[in-house]
């Protein structure tokens, strides 16, 4: 528990905050340390000959490797701002994510291969996994191919899903999923806007967002 001075909806609470700003920010700062500290001292394993992180740990000894397509997971590390992309221990960890090594990684008919999970079960793979594939890539080549499949497994509705059959997009769970739709727009975003990946969006240049939306006058149609 904590003690804050709004409620969520800001209005004002009857017992104020009593505590120290820059001592909380302190306290908050070494508790992410030991954190970070416990995860890489005893959060990771040996797998098949390579040290990953773990998706499971049970303090004595015992570790389970795999991963889930919902956010946080192992595969979003550096999306969540825990490691960079190019951290060699998240590298390892991504590779076997992204194989099947990961109990719950599927490629079937489709030729798209993703991360599912237990909440829907086996042979679903979600989009929002190729969507953080995505986001946590640099490479224009692999960005590319993550946005033309995330496009052909939308196609049932032209939204993107819940799930859906690694054998055929026709069988997906939520028509509509707004946590994967705005992580899909967000995504397109960062592409268009990014320094190199925006040749994976066939765009001459990176977009200018600041500009666009300065110069946009109502009527006008954008077209990225």
């Amino acid at each position: 528990m904590h003690r804050s001075a709004p409620f969520p909806e800001r209005s004002k609470t009857a017992y104020q905050w009593l505590g120290d700003i820059a001592e909380l920010k302190s306290r908050a700062e070494k508790l992410e340390a030991s954190i970070r500290a416990g995860i890489r001292q005893h959060g990771t394993m040996n797998f098949n000959g390579d040290t990953v992180f773990a998706y499971e740990v049970d303090g004595f000894g015992n570790a389970v490797f795999m991963d889930d397509a919902n956010v946080p997971s192992l595969l979003s590390l550096p999306l969540l701002g825990f490691v960079s992309e190019n951290d060699p221990l998240y590298l390892a960890t991504r590779r076997a994510v992204l194989s099947s090594r990961n109990p719950w990684f599927f490629k079937g008919k489709l030729g798209i291969g993703g991360v599912g999970g237990p909440h829907v079960g086996r042979n679903c793979i979600w989009p929002m996994s190729l969507m953080v594939q995505a986001w946590t890539s640099d490479s224009v080549e692999e960005v590319s191919q993550l946005l033309q499949q995330l496009m052909i497994v939308s196609d049932p509705n032209s939204l993107m899903h819940e799930s859906f059959n690694k054998d055929t997009v026709s069988l997906f769970t939520r028509s509509w999923f707004a946590w994967a739709n705005t992580l899909f727009g967000d995504l397109v975003l960062r592409v268009a806007t990014h320094s190199s990946l925006f040749k994976a969006a066939n765009l001459t240049r990176p977009l200018d967002l600041e500009a666009l939306i300065r110069d946009w006058q109502p009527g006008d149609v954008v077209l990225i």
